[in-house]
Order: C-alpha cells, then structure tokens, then sequence
C-alpha cells in the first residue's frame, strides 16, 4: 500500500496512479450488522481526498490535498493522459480508448473538487 492505502502491486491505472481518492477492495461492517472490527470483503470503499491543503489540515487528514499533489485541473489532465498514454504503449490500453479514460478521469475532478479554485502549478 502506499501513503494514500492505495494498492501497488499490479497495473497502475490512472485513478490510481493520479489519485483523486483512496480505493479499496474491502470496507469495514457496519456496527448494525454486528463485528465492525471486520472487514466486509469484495465491497469496496471510494474516500476522496481533501480537495485543498486547509481542508486537510481542519481534517486532520494525513494524505496529501488533491491542491498539493496536483495543483490545476489543466495539469491533473496531463498526468492522466501521460499515464494513460504509457499504458496504450505497455499494450495495456487501446489508443482508441485514451480519450474515454481521460474524460472520465475529468469527470471525477469535476464531482471531488465541485468548481473549488485549486492554485495552477
């Protein structure tokens, strides 16, 4: 795992690779369903990351802010197309398919950061 609880093993794909949240493939039960110290397998968890460096900090939140590690949406979209790009190299991505993922990775931006001004780099 890495800082953010992200997987490395395996094919880093952008929403990994240029994080927007931490994924996992598991979630703690619910205190209702009984023995909330377990994990509950094969449903997995979607935790944003703080959007700005005042967020994190007013959070306590120890990942880095979507702001710090990024900076601008102009240069979140270089980073997803960059790896998206390598992957169509490596052969595990079609060319035709960059663009999908791309526009799909904006869209995740565009619901997490919900229009907040991030600092260009």
């Amino acid at each position: 795992m890495d800082g953010d609880g992200n997987e490395l093993a395996g094919i880093q794909l952008p929403d990994i690779a240029v994080p927007l949240a931490t994924y996992t493939g598991w979630n703690f039960r619910s205190p209702s369903i009984g023995q909330p110290a377990e994990l509950l397998p094969l449903t997995g968890s979607y935790m944003p990351l703080p959007v700005t460096r005042a967020a994190r900090e007013e959070s306590h939140d120890p990942r880095f802010s979507i702001e710090e590690r990024h900076g601008s949406r102009g240069r979140y979209q270089a980073l997803v197309t960059d790896r998206a790009s390598r992957l169509a190299e490596e052969g595990y991505l079609l060319r035709d398919d960059i663009a999908t993922v791309v526009d799909r990775a904006l869209a995740r931006w565009d619901d997490v950061t919900k229009g907040t001004a991030l600092s260009a780099r």
